[in-house]
């Protein structure tokens, strides 16, 4: 019993104990918060089940017999929300159910007699806190791997350097949970020619260039950084120990987990693209196999874009508009599947701008189809100057726009759409036939952070559908509250539940 006593450091382990017994749950918490557990407690199946759904525990003790709802109730109830949770069974009468047969029968991971004292309680509570870590361990893994895939067709679509080597460290954040991170490669044209490199020589088992390495010692720099990491920093500024990492990942070729942190070569054969580098370093071993498969699948599409998407006319016949200039509504609707993962997984706020222009047909009727177009033209350019780099502005249908805005709460939101009317409102379109203005309705909505904990499976298209068609409904909506007023109606504002509810129903 030395164990009960000694001075506990925080496991980080969450422990729910329902028992219909006060003096056993106070005994039960006092025992396991000595050993640094995390208690929460119980004393009816109702409840229990209730603290469960709500605090996620990774470890849940539960009485056998309870008056109103047996502990076999309470297991099975649980155990249909959650596959992941440990749950221990405790019985004061030892007789009830042959222990193997409650294990197999009720997927749980220990069947403790009360009679058999406390430390036998604990070597339970060891065991089934081991399966936790492992089955979480498992279970991240596998999320991982289908996230990678999930987003590999994204990474190797048609798309300019920059915006890639963005949605690679939003992904590798939304993979591994970071906050501060940051690409950086060489200077554009010594980027390019390496890949151009890499890719003559890379199906060559086992070449090595020794002139590359040396000429690979150039500076490289953030392209893109997240938290406390701005772009256009050269590397060699960065401390010491940060500087140190980033060039020892890339003189080995190898991903380092060293000082908390972790730095991912990006390597096409002996060529070395560039390095990401991220504010933590991975619990388990299958964490890192997963950032190695992402590392390979980044510098691969790195590679891609630089040979292929720096080809602007390419990019833009298969992503703009050629009317208006903006981005079609196609590709919008990929960018806008990407934001609502990112805004779900990080707990981010999103919003969309919906846009009309107010009496097109009359200036088509009046000044012919090309004066028509050629407005199209100019608040394409106006809705695109309106709005940040990080925004997508697109061509939705005919006469309306839609603009989608990334970590964007309702106040930003409400900013955007009154600069977008301050600058289109009254602009003048020059044609051949007269001169005339354009005036434009907005509608805004933003879709709430999701705070609760992970609720969802993302990687079902029809979710992410109903999310976007929810949110670009409420938006709309808003737009027609004040229609040709040359006023904003209030930002709708909607949560992750009410988007996907509200549109299945």
């Amino acid at each position: 019993m030395a164990r009960k006593y000694q001075n506990a450091t925080p496991s980080g382990h969450t422990i729910l104990v329902i028992d219909d017994s006060p003096d056993i749950v106070q005994s039960c918490r006092s025992l396991l918060e000595a050993e640094g557990h995390r208690v929460l407690t119980a004393t009816d199946g109702p409840s229990g089940i209730a603290l469960a759904e709500r605090e996620h525990p990774h470890l849940i003790l539960v009485d056998f017999f309870m008056p109103g709802m047996t502990g076999e109730e309470v297991v099975r109830a649980i155990r249909s929300r959650d596959r992941l949770v440990q749950i221990i069974l405790q019985t004061g009468y030892s007789g009830e159910k042959p222990a193997r047969m409650m294990l197999r029968q009720l997927d749980i991971q220990g069947y403790h007699d009360k009679g058999a004292g406390a430390e036998q309680l604990l070597l339970w509570v060891d065991s089934a806190l081991k399966a936790y870590r492992s089955a979480l361990s498992t279970e991240k893994h596998r999320l991982g791997l289908q996230y990678i895939l999930d987003i590999t067709p994204d990474l190797h679509r048609l798309q300019p350097v920059d915006e890639l080597l963005q949605g690679l460290l939003w992904q590798v954040e939304g993979l591994v949970g970071a906050e501060n991170c940051f690409l950086a490669t060489y200077s554009s044209p010594e980027l390019a020619r390496v890949a151009a490199t890499a890719a003559k020589t890379e199906s060559l088992e086992g070449f090595v260039a020794l002139a590359d390495r040396d000429e690979q010692r150039t500076q490289m720099e953030i392209r893109v950084g997240t938290g406390r990491f701005r772009p256009g920093i050269s590397t060699e500024s960065l401390p010491e120990p940060e500087r140190r990492l980033v060039r020892e990942a890339m003189e080995t070729g190898r991903i380092s987990f060293s000082g908390g942190v972790s730095v991912l070569p990006l390597r096409l054969g002996s060529q070395m693209l560039g390095a990401i580098f991220i504010d933590r370093r991975p619990d388990y071993e299958r964490d890192r196999e997963l950032l190695e498969i992402f590392a390979t699948q980044a510098a691969s599409a790195l590679q891609s874009a630089l040979l292929y998407g720096e080809n602007t006319m390419l990019y833009d016949l298969a992503t703009k508009d050629p009317t208006s200039g903006v981005f079609l509504r196609g590709y919008a609707m990929q960018q806008f599947q990407q934001q609502l993962k990112r805004s779900y997984r990080n707990s981010l706020p999103l919003s969309v701008l919906m846009m009309d222009l107010d009496k097109f047909k009359p200036i088509n009727d009046t000044y012919g189809h090309l004066a028509g177009d050629r407005a199209l033209h100019v608040v394409g350019q106006l809705l695109s100057r309106s709005v940040r780099e990080t925004d997508c502005v697109a061509r939705y249908g005919g006469d309306e726009f839609i603009a989608i805005l990334p970590d964007t709460p309702a106040e930003g939101a409400e900013i955007v759409a009154r600069r977008v009317m301050a600058a289109v409102n009254g602009a003048l379109v020059r044609t051949e036939r007269g001169t005339f203005t354009v005036h434009m309705s907005v509608g805004a909505a933003t879709l709430l952070p999701m705070n609760d904990g992970p609720r969802y499976n993302l990687l079902q298209p029809d979710v992410l559908d109903r999310v976007s068609g929810e949110l670009i409904a409420r938006a709309d909506a808003a737009l027609y509250v004040r229609k040709g007023t040359g006023e904003l109606a209030e930002v709708a504002q909607i949560t992750w539940d009410e988007a996907v509810l509200d549109c299945a129903a």
